[in-house]
């Protein structure tokens, strides 16, 4: 799919930007991706399955569509994979929870709280009755948000194999039902080892790091690849704000401070006259190749351990969150 945008462009700067982290997937890989013949066919196609995933579910928007909150499930779920069963104290508690929340900056302690306690009234999460320790609550994914998460995995898979066929991550899904746990794993272990899958792309973060922010610039660069003439795009804001569990004021603010900050090239006008700049649109679409190319990365080397994740907790007195929180 051609584009007017010259998406090379800005690669000396984002280049420099990816090298100079330590953690995290290498250029060449988001190169790969990104050059990929049929790759901004998958920034259509993510606006497509995002929407979808991420809008019509009141309580889901508000614990997910912004950028931390989306961080904060990976934990939750990875704390529930990866729970060690020797560990009494080990798992989804309030109190981990809490302890890499805070590790990573994601949340405050109450904030995680009350995270969790929005996850439990949605019907997302649900005490573990099976323990025997009463004293201790330990919750756990219930079977809707589980199969919501799974779709979540397949959806990624899916733009995995159009922007790269020969990973064959939908057919390897087929083979390895826990293929999505263990690239969720995969990418938790990332996080805690210091990668910032936002920090070599500012541009994209001043949405993501706003409620609403992310599938706004979702759905903006994916009208504006339709189009490809350079006209401004247009989204109704109050539809987008019901769909997606915001406000056209947040959304207005969010669409403002873009054209402040140069990322948009002409004043908006409410959700009209959106015209994102080329530097807005070339990040973009190298983020969400870095994204994609992580993910598959992380899926492959499950892959390579033949399908067997390999456990983070190991059987001692502290926990590898814990570990990393005080050191």
């Amino acid at each position: 799919m051609p584009t007017r945008w010259q998406l090379d462009e800005f690669d000396a700067l984002f280049a420099a930007r990816v090298g100079s982290r330590p953690v995290g997937i290498e250029w060449p890989e988001i190169l790969a991706f990104r050059n990929a013949p049929t790759f901004l066919d998958v920034v259509l196609r993510y606006d497509a399955i995002s929407g979808p995933f991420y809008g019509n579910h009141f309580i889901l928007n508000k614990v997910v569509p912004e950028a931390w909150r989306f961080q904060m499930i990976v934990f939750l779920l990875h704390l529930h994979d990866t729970r060690d069963p020797a560990d009494p104290r080990g798992g989804l508690t309030l109190a981990n929870f809490q302890r890499v929340c805070a590790t990573l900056g994601l949340a405050s302690a109450g904030r995680a709280f009350a995270f969790l306690n929005i996850m439990r009234v949605g019907g997302y999460l649900a005490r573990d009755l099976a323990d025997a320790d009463r004293r201790i609550v330990r919750l756990e994914p219930t079977p809707h948000f589980v199969e919501t998460v799974e779709q979540w995995n397949d959806g990624i898979f899916e733009l995995i194999d159009t922007a790269m066929p020969t990973a064959g991550l939908v057919a390897a899904r087929a083979q390895v039902p826990g293929l999505g746990r263990m690239m969720r794993q995969g990418g938790a272990e990332k996080l805690l080892a210091g990668w910032q899958p936002l920090g070599a792309f500012p541009e994209v973060e001043h949405f993501a790091a706003r409620d609403g922010g992310w599938m706004l610039l979702a759905r903006a660069m994916a009208l504006a690849l339709r189009q490809d003439d350079g006209t401004p795009v247009t989204i109704d804001l109050i539809a987008f704000g019901k769909e997606f569990g915001t406000s056209r004021t947040q959304l207005r603010r969010i669409l403002e401070s873009a054209h402040a900050a140069g990322l948009l090239l002409a004043p908006p006008q409410n959700g009209s006259n959106i015209c994102p700049s080329p530097k807005l649109a070339c990040a973009f679409v190298t983020w969400l190749a870095s994204y994609l190319a992580s993910y598959c990365e992380s899926a492959t080397a499950a892959l390579a351990t033949g399908g067997v994740a390999q456990p983070s907790y190991p059987n001692n007195e502290e926990s590898a969150v814990s570990r990393n929180a005080t050191g």
